[in-house]
């Protein structure tokens, strides 16, 4: 069985300094561009969603996962 990069980390992590920890941290964390689909103003509700297109005059995108289950359920 092949160690993940979690798990790897996972028994790093207690040997590193808050430096160390800090700088790793900040090469991991997502940089400004990289996940546009975070800035993406997200409705759960349908019907939020509905009004605000309908007002806005813009369509709706829908996403589900596995069976129908919302994405965020996953």
């Amino acid at each position: 069985m092949k160690p993940t990069f979690v798990a790897l980390l996972a028994l790093c992590l207690p040997l590193m300094g808050a430096d160390e920890f800090a700088q790793l941290h900040s090469l991991l964390k997502p940089q400004p561009g990289e996940s546009r689909w975070m800035e993406i103003d997200w409705h759960p509700r349908v019907w939020e969603a509905r009004s605000k297109a309908a007002a806005e005059g813009k369509p709706l995108f829908f996403m589900a996962g596995s069976g129908g289950a919302p994405a965020a359920g996953c």
